[in-house]
């Protein structure tokens, strides 16, 4: 049957690229023989295998001849087109063996098959490759009612096998992560590597030494045991695999043959061992060199294609994330162990050092009450405030020493308190009636108010009195005005305490911190900046031992509210610290809280309204230095000791500092550091930053030795930097230095700035010079190329017509005229453009030129044109001036040429000249009036100009007729105009068409 005919059978129509195929088939060479002769049940599969999406075959006859769709195209691959018309035998030789049983059940027994996700070795594509399928064979009958031949219905599904596999991988991964060492994180990931042997039959990890000197293997799957090369010497480039080596050194994954890498090569689930292996970095951003390589055997039956490769570096990724992790955990592990024996050792520091300090403190607080107390002692006034300061402090001191002993008592376990049943209403009341004279010589309203009904509580009392003390410390303190009220009651099974003050108040933002160590509000307001930053941190300590609770309430610029919370009875308490005795009360800790809390009281009340001025020194002490200082005692101090030299004022801090500086000009400010509202950086800043304050000299005072708060201090723009305790003659003496370097400061600064205006003036004057040139030589430029280019354009015009008109005699010679007037005019129009480039600058070569010689001397260099124009030059009073000769004749040369070449009859030159004062001349800027200037003027009876071309002649370039009626180069009279501003002076010109035309020259006398 020919082709015509079989397309035209109805059950071969369509099913695209295989319908034409099987179409175009020459089955007769088949055992099928002819389409049309097939048997009804073979046309009616092939009618629906070419109608389906899915991928079918066909095996037809004892050989099983295949025919398949479009859709199994993609499965036999490599091995279409060729498949069509062949026995299946031939076809999947490579998978018979799988498939044979199958088929042979379908076609001898007329059973149907179904097989779900086979795995399926198939050589495709050249190589073997791994696969999974789910089919069925089904048998179909031929007349005979025999089974003819199978259809098999596909379904690839080795792409979902291949990723579910990989999931499973990533998900035993996952646990990586959660490791708290390197090595649990390498074991981890080859467990995981050995429960997919298909896609990994071995795993090893090599772990790199810092220094990348040597790797280890510490981790590996597959193998029976650990190989031969566990350890590797990478500076040994023979002894180490190339792959390894590059990897570890270029930081990347690379692919490499196993050529007998290892003696015996794990299968993993495979018949045959992996024929490549990658090695895969495992790399960290803290490291000069990967922390390990990861080596992986591939799968034999699977394309090493981009999908196998991302999967490979995930699992290194993750295994980095993990290696990470631990490395995390175990620094932060490691930084806990020193910070927790840092703590101790700072514990035991503080225990230490506060036993040792309370010695010689005592030793100083003993003989200074004694000398207070001795009657008799004739000390006088100032030597009696002397040592009530000193005393004062030192209770200050022995206060802050047992502030951190009971801290390091408390951290360390062995601050035990000792609880006994105390009338809480009572005790409370006697301790805050110790501030009640402080408070209102503050100006402040005191309130206290008990319940007397509350039942005894149990209270180990010195604690009680540190809490009570320190709250009404803080409330005095930060209270500059209004109440500070102290209410005890019970309230659900508690004794509460509360401390409201109607103070600065706290920013929300700082609440939660207000009992962490060390920590203090900055830049508050406050009568002092003063403190360790553990006092709120020790009282909720304190509060804990009572099993209570602390708790601060606040709004800032309104006040805060601290409330002090223990549970009533003794059940929460532990039996061995409960004391039923009942002491009487005793307040033996209230001097150092209250002499704390005068000081910030008493002198300032009555100090000097505008800054305490001292009035110790002489008239004639001309400088101010400005002391600010939180503490009353140390601006005291201060000013004691310099008051003898300067005069002074004193701030309680910055903003107070600020306001004083409006008011007296303070010639150096001496300022401590650490201080309330604006503490000494910010006031530091603010006079740095004003022009008018931004010279003034700052010295800073603070606490904090060392050098780097040296280099703090002078970064942030200090001009000095004292440390304390500094003695007298220090400070005395950088306050006279600084002094002393500020006088200068300003000498140099009046200096400078009158050499900077005149420079400045020079600098201008000079830009306005440049700005002109810039603007002449841009029209210089334009009109000086296009003056040059046209006789050069004539000259190459003129010598094209001689070459064409050689044998024109007569033609050639005005050709060669033509040329010699070109060439003429172009070194005129040079010798002018050099004549102006070279004008010298004002004032340079100066001497007294006789007019009258330069006019002379031009008629002597004109005297044949004269003579043909028949000419007449006569001067008049020409004067002696102070100018540069050469350019005065130049001047004087270009207006005589101009004069003798703009002239229709002979001409008539007459220059004359007179003094005359500066409101005469006439210029485009300011003349000084009075100031003499000669007026030499030029008039000559050429054929004139129209006076609206005043200006313009003077220009570059400029001419008022063509060429052709009068010759020149246009520059003449820039030339002139030039040299006259380059004498100071000025140029201007009158004239009517036909009348001539005068020249008006002011040069200075």
């Amino acid at each position: 049957m020919v082709d015509s005919e079989i397309k035209k059978l109805e059950f071969l129509a369509g099913g695209g690229e295989m319908g034409e195929r099987i179409r175009q088939y020459n089955w007769d060479e088949t055992s099928l023989g002819n389409p049309a002769q097939w048997p009804q049940s073979l046309k009616t599969c092939v009618r629906i295998m070419l109608s389906s999406k899915q991928p079918i075959w066909i095996g037809w006859g004892h050989q099983l001849v295949k025919l398949y769709n479009d859709a199994y195209i993609d499965i036999v691959r490599g091995k279409h087109p060729i498949a069509l018309g062949q026995p299946a035998s031939v076809v999947w030789k490579d998978i018979w063996k799988d498939i044979e049983p199958l088929l042979s059940r379908a076609m001898n027994k007329d059973e149907g098959t179904y097989v779900e996700s086979q795995l399926l070795i198939m050589e495709r594509s050249g190589f073997p490759e791994e696969t999974y399928y789910t089919f069925s064979y089904t048998p179909v009958l031929g007349s005979d009612g025999l089974p003819s031949g199978i259809i098999c219905y596909n379904t690839a599904d080795t792409e979902r096998i291949i990723n579910e596999r990989a999931l499973r991988t990533m998900q035993q991964l996952d646990t990586v992560a959660q490791k708290k060492n390197e090595q649990e994180v390498y074991a981890q990931a080859t467990k995981a590597l050995s429960g997919n042997p298909r896609d990994f039959p071995f795993s090893l990890i090599y772990k790199i030494k810092n220094d990348g000197s040597s790797a280890e293997i510490v981790a590996y799957s597959g193998f029976a045991e650990k190989p031969v090369d566990g350890m590797l010497d990478l500076r040994d480039g023979e002894t180490v695999a190339a792959g390894s080596l590059t990897a570890i050194t270029e930081s990347h994954m690379i692919e490499s043959p196993v050529n007998g890498r290892w003696h015996e090569v794990p299968k993993g689930d495979w018949d045959v061992p992996p024929r490549v292996f990658v090695d895969i970095p495992i790399k960290s951003a803290t490291r000069q060199f990967p922390l390990a390589v990861l080596t992986v055997g591939l799968n034999p039956y699977r394309k090493f294609d981009d999908a196998y490769r991302n999967f490979i570096q995930m699992i290194a990724d993750q295994i980095a994330l993990g290696v990470s992790n631990t490395l995390a955990y175990e620094e932060e592990r490691k930084r806990a162990e020193a910070l927790e024996a840092l703590d101790k050792a700072k514990t035991l520091f503080f225990t230490n050092i506060s036993h040792e300090f309370r010695t010689p403190l005592m030793l100083i607080l003993g003989p200074l009450e004694e000398l207070l107390k001795k009657p008799g002692t004739a000390l006088t006034t100032a030597e009696k405030q002397s040592i009530e300061l000193t005393h004062r402090n030192a209770l200050r001191l022995l206060k802050l020493v047992n502030s951190l002993l009971d801290f390091s008592r408390i951290e360390s376990g062995r601050h035990l308190a000792n609880f006994v049943l105390t009338d809480l209403a009572t005790y409370t009341q006697n301790l805050a009636a110790n501030f009640r004279s402080v408070i209102e010589r503050a100006d402040l309203q005191f309130h206290v108010n008990t319940d007397e009904q509350i039942p005894p509580v149990y209270l180990d009392r010195q604690m009680w009195e540190k809490i009570v003390f320190n709250l009404l410390s803080n409330a005095f303190k930060y209270t500059l005005e209004g109440t500070i009220s102290v209410d005890v009651y019970a309230k659900e099974g508690n004794a509460v305490l509360t401390v409201r003050d109607t103070g600065v108040g706290i920013p929300e933002s700082e609440l939660p911190h207000m009992f962490e160590r060390f920590h203090r509000v900055q830049n508050t307001g406050g009568r002092t900046y003063e403190g360790t930053g553990i006092g709120l941190s020790l009282i909720k300590e304190l509060v804990r031992l009572h099993q209570g609770t602390i708790q601060v309430e606040s709004v800032e610029g309104e006040g805060s509210c601290f409330t002090v919370s223990i549970p009533l009875g003794k059940g929460h308490l532990p039996v061995t610290q409960i004391l039923e005795d009942n002491p009487s009360f005793e307040i033996p800790g209230a001097d150092a809280y209250l002499q704390e809390a005068a000081a910030l009281v008493g002198r300032d009340k009555s100090s000097d309204k505008d800054g305490d001025l001292s009035s110790i020194l002489p008239e004639e002490a001309d400088e101010l230095v400005l002391i600010v200082d939180d503490n009353a005692d140390m601006r005291q101090h201060i000013q004691s000791l310099i008051a003898t030299k300067y005069r002074t004022i004193t701030a309680t801090n910055g903003l107070d500092a600020l306001e004083k500086m409006q008011k007296h000009k303070p010639t150096l400010i001496l300022s401590d550091i650490m201080m309330p509202e604006v503490d000494g950086i910010e006031l530091l800043k603010r006079v740095k930053a004003n022009p008018e304050t931004s010279q003034l000299p700052v010295i800073l005072i603070t606490a904090r030795a060392g050098e780097d708060s040296k280099i703090e201090g002078y970064e942030i723009g200090a001009d000095d930097y004292l440390v304390k305790p500094f003695s007298a003659n220090e400070m005395l003496a950088r306050i006279k230095s600084q002094i002393k370097i500020n006088n200068s400061r300003k000498k140099i600064f009046l200096d400078q700035k009158s050499f900077t205006d005149k420079l400045e003036q020079k600098v201008q004057q000079r830009t306005e010079d440049l700005v002109k040139a810039n603007k002449e030589l841009e029209s210089f430029n334009y009109i000086a190329s296009h003056d040059l280019q046209e006789p050069l354009r004539k000259i190459q015009t003129f010598i094209h017509l001689i070459q064409k008109n050689k044998q024109d005699e007569k033609a050639t010679q005005v050709y060669y005229d033509k040329i010699s007037s070109s060439a003429q005019r172009m070194s005129d129009l040079i010798q002018s453009v050099l004549t102006y480039s070279r004008l010298a600058k004002i004032g340079e070569g100066h001497t007294l030129i006789d007019i009258n010689k330069i006019v002379q001397d031009i008629e002597i260099d004109f005297e044949l044109l004269i003579a043909e124009k028949q000419a007449v030059i006569k001067c008049v009073n020409l004067p002696v001036i102070k100018a540069n000769g050469f350019q005065i004749n130049q001047l004087f040369s270009n207006l005589i040429s101009n004069s003798l070449k703009f002239s229709t009859q002979s001409p008539e030159i007459v220059i004359s000249s007179e003094i005359v004062k500066g409101s005469s001349v006439v210029a485009p800027t300011f003349v000084n009036p009075d100031q003499p200037f000669y007026q030499i003027t030029f008039s000559d009876n050429g054929i004139g100009f129209e006076q609206e071309f005043s200006e313009k002649i003077f220009s570059l370039f400029q001419r008022l007729h063509g060429k052709h009626e009068y010759s020149g180069t246009g520059i003449g009279l820039s030339i002139v105009k030039k040299i006259v501003e380059q004498h100071e002076g000025y140029i201007a010109a009158e004239s009517s068409l036909g009348n001539g035309a005068v020249f008006h020259i002011w040069l200075p006398v």
